[in-house]
């Protein structure tokens, strides 16, 4: 008797603590972010100012893979000094291309970093009115929710006010 009192109490409390957060939304913020108008604006603008950086990136890779080539085929007819001097010549390449790479890598997470700083304010504002005008007691991130109505997604309502709010 006393264990079905208490799987009863145990099955009230749980009923009340879901009855007051009865008014439930999702939102994929990353996706929200990323695909505002701003945001595609500032990858678009970062992309061409590091194409030349990549260009570079992937003609060093043709000349890596150009000497790799050469060395393979031409090894057993080369002296040891000719060989060394590939090698050299490919180590430098490497060289180049990782420290290229890196530059690149460094500018598009600053970039990144940078959009997150000046847009985050304004998505939390969004959020917030949002949550205020459906009267949501909770907003779990999207990916955490193990199944959704499609109804309480609230990712295209924030990216829309996002690009509205400009």
């Amino acid at each position: 008797m006393r264990r079905v009192l208490i799987a009863l109490s145990l099955a009230a409390s749980l009923t009340t603590g879901v009855a007051h957060a009865q008014n439930i939304a999702v939102a994929d913020s990353l996706a929200a972010f990323w695909s505002t108008d701003a945001a595609k604006k500032a990858l678009e603008d970062m992309n061409k100012s590091i194409k030349p950086q990549r260009d570079r990136l992937q003609a060093l890779t043709k000349e890596i893979e150009d000497l790799r080539k050469r060395m393979t085929a031409d090894q057993r007819v080369m002296s040891q000094a000719d060989l060394q001097r590939l090698q050299n010549q490919a180590q430098s390449k490497i060289n180049e291309y990782n420290s290229a790479a890196e530059g690149v890598q460094k500018r598009i997470e600053e970039t990144e970093a940078s959009v997150q700083r000046a847009m985050m304010p304004k998505m939390e504002k969004v959020v917030e009115d949002l949550r205020k005008e459906g009267n949501y007691s909770i907003i779990i991130e999207k990916k955490y929710a193990i199944w959704a109505d499609p109804s309480v997604d609230l990712t295209k309502k924030i990216v829309d006010r996002m690009n509205a709010a400009k």
